[in-house]
């Protein structure tokens, strides 16, 4: 009851903002604007409905005690302000102990890093979110470890070690089909590299390289033509070789080099033909066959054992055997016990880093796994009293979304990757007619494999160009952005940052896209984890936590407020999208239904204004807007940019 009177206290101050070009209703709740008969505010839910999921960088979020590192008590001290914008799920970026501030190089499967906290400090986030239907995501890397990692270390140290099945490992590396990405690294006891004068023989007739350790003087780059020339160095550089014969070219230089070498037949390295071998080392005074096919780097150290990482060589592929018995491997196992031990703690969902690329890029093999792995996790839950099933999501980005759509075989959730490309190629060119039917084609693409599919929907992550600077840093069509999203079905995920504005490319490193939260105006920042990479001009005053709370024309009140609606009403929340015809080309027009409730969802992606009739929009049965949004004279009245929903 004390809420019903809040909501009709702030009645009449929202009807007196209905023209005004910010956000309505007000930042407590979800205050909806009504007319004299206010009997459909019954239809409002007192659950938490809204399926957001609100993604954390631990390190860089909230620093509990001062060391710069952000941290799990971080977190749990800011659980008000994560229920203020609608969490009912937390995303954390990798707690484990790992060798470097993002985590993705995992050292222990089974510990939390010492760096953001204890176990202890975990549970305690977990309770007290709980307590607020607020649930922990931890994020899974299956695809690799750390080289740190004390699997890889044994598995290095000792060819007899169990732990080399863990790896995919190899004396004679080669003949993987992954995309192009990926190389094969010289384990412990081989150089990849070397520093010393040698004298180079490339043969192009019979694709061979022979490097031999020598005391002759050192010759200088030939830059008259050359017709093949050798990359390498710490530092990469390319050096032009002396033609000697047909086909024949060779020089001897001093080198210092920590990768190997390529011989490739221009200066430019996107052009050309690179040559190269499957990961294999030269020996001294051997001919060493070359091929331009894989052209992985050819290192020093002979015959020793090879392992392959995907990404870096600090993070060695994992090995699970043939995709049908992966739930067999040893490597598994070892994972699936530690993933055991963080659902049992009352972890609600994992994410699950690079999954296309556990099988190298292998759809079937990829799914196949997943579904193993899956089924595993959620046994695991079920056992330990988990209601419905465990959530987990998949990051399965792939290049368009027939591609992507099969990883719903294996998995609830997958994230939506072309939602957001869409969205803000629609954004920037001002068109919105056909957003909602291009949705609706990705969402019929997902159920043709999953009938009870999650739509992971989000604008950008921690690996993407930051949806502010996408957006020209447009506040309006920022602002619009987010409206969108919290309108959109499938499960909304907010990245940190994003509800305050923060702009931020990859240009100058990941670290800016990663930046910390600047909770008021004069706090310190979480920082430390970005080895000064970090935008200070950006993390101002006014873009705070405090700045914006007070500010009723900040884009954190469109989160809170859109959020807040969804949480409200269960067909913005649950329902399908039903794409409506525009009247222009601006406007997106959709409806949604559940069990017997409608909204009508209107947005102007334009930075014009846009007036046409259509059924059912009534200022009275406004739910929710930001920007200019009318519906009272019988028209429905958007202003640039401006977001209405109603109640049908």
């Amino acid at each position: 009851m004390k809420r019903f009177f809040h909501i009709a206290a702030l009645f009449l101050a929202t009807l007196l903002l209905t023209a005004c070009p910010e956000v309505k209703p007000g930042p407590d709740g979800p205050d909806i604007p009504g007319g004299p008969d206010e009997s459909w505010r019954g239809q409002a839910s007192t659950e938490k409905l809204s399926g957001i999921t609100y993604q954390i960088n631990v390190y860089s979020f909230a620093d509990s005690d001062g060391d710069g590192w952000g941290d799990i008590r971080g977190i749990t001290q800011h659980l008000d302000y994560l229920d203020s914008i609608g969490a009912t799920a937390l995303w954390l970026s990798p707690i484990h102990e790992a060798m470097s501030y993002h985590g993705y190089n995992v050292n222990d499967y089974t510990s939390v890093s010492s760096r953001l906290g204890t176990e202890n400090d975990l549970k305690d986030l977990i309770s007290k979110a709980k307590a607020r239907n607020i649930g922990i995501y931890l994020d899974f890397v299956l695809n690799h470890s750390g080289s740190d990692n004390i699997w890889f270390k044994q598995a290095a140290a000792d060819p007899d070690s169990p732990y080399r099945d863990y790896y995919l490992i190899s004396d004679t590396p080669g003949g993987y089909d992954n995309g192009g990405m990926g190389t094969w690294y010289p384990m412990t006891g081989a150089d990849a590299g070397y520093k010393g004068r040698v004298h180079f023989k490339v043969d192009m007739n019979a694709k061979t390289v022979t490097v031999t350790q020598t005391s002759e003087p050192v010759q200088s780059p030939n830059t008259q033509s050359p017709k093949c020339w050798l990359w390498y160095g710490s530092v990469t550089q390319h050096v032009g070789l002396y033609t000697t014969g047909t086909n024949i070219y060779e020089i001897t230089l001093d080198i210092d080099t920590d990768w190997g070498f390529l011989v490739c037949t221009s200066t430019n390295w996107a052009d050309g033909t690179k040559w190269g071998g499957t990961g294999k080392g030269v020996t001294f005074g051997v001919p060493f066959q070359m091929n331009n096919t894989t052209a992985a780097n050819i290192t020093f150290g002979g015959d020793a054992s090879y392992y392959f990482a995907s990404f870096d060589k600090s993070m060695p592929d994992l090995n699970y055997g043939p995709a049908a018995t992966a739930a067999t491997s040893p490597a598994f196992k070892s994972l699936a016990e530690a993933a055991d031990h963080w659902i049992e703690m009352g972890v609600a969902g994992l994410r699950l880093d690079a999954v296309i690329w556990i099988y190298q890029n292998n759809t079937a093999d990829n799914v196949t796994f997943l579904k193993q792995w899956y089924d595993r996790c959620n046994t695991t839950w079920k056992i330990n009293g988990g209601k419905g099933d465990f959530y987990m999501v998949g990051e399965a980005w792939c290049d368009n979304v027939d591609k992507m759509a099969p990883y719903y075989e294996g998995l609830p959730s997958n994230f939506n990757f072309y939602y957001y490309w869409t969205l803000k190629d629609r954004i920037n060119q001002g068109r919105g007619n056909d957003f909602a039917q291009t949705v609706t084609h990705f969402r019929n693409q997902f159920r043709k494999y999953r009938a009870d599919f999650i739509d992971a929907i989000k604008l950008t992550n921690h690996d993407e160009d930051r949806v502010a600077h996408d957006l020209g840093r447009d506040v309006a069509k920022e602002k619009l952005a987010a409206a969108v999203l919290l309108t959109s079905p499938g499960k909304p995920y907010i990245y940190q940052g994003e509800e305050l504005g923060y702009w931020g490319n990859k240009g100058k490193g990941d670290e800016y896209v990663r930046a910390p939260i600047k909770w008021a105006r004069n706090s310190g920042l979480a920082s430390a984890s970005l080895g000064g990479k970090v935008d200070h001009a950006m993390l101002s005053e006014s873009i705070s936590v405090e700045a914006q709370e007070q500010d009723p024309a900040s884009i954190l009140r469109v989160y809170r407020n859109f959020a807040q609606a969804r949480n409200a009403w269960k067909a913005l929340a649950k329902g399908e999208m039903e794409p409506l015809s525009s009247p222009n080309s601006a406007v997106a027009l959709w409806k949604m239904s559940y069990e017997g409730q409608t909204v009508l969802v209107a947005h102007n992606f334009g930075g014009g204004s846009a007036a046409f009739a259509v059924t059912g929009c009534t200022t009275d049965k406004m739910i929710v807007s930001n920007g200019v949004a009318d519906g009272s004279s019988g028209l429905l009245s958007l202003g640039p940019y401006a977001s209405a929903v109603f109640l049908q």
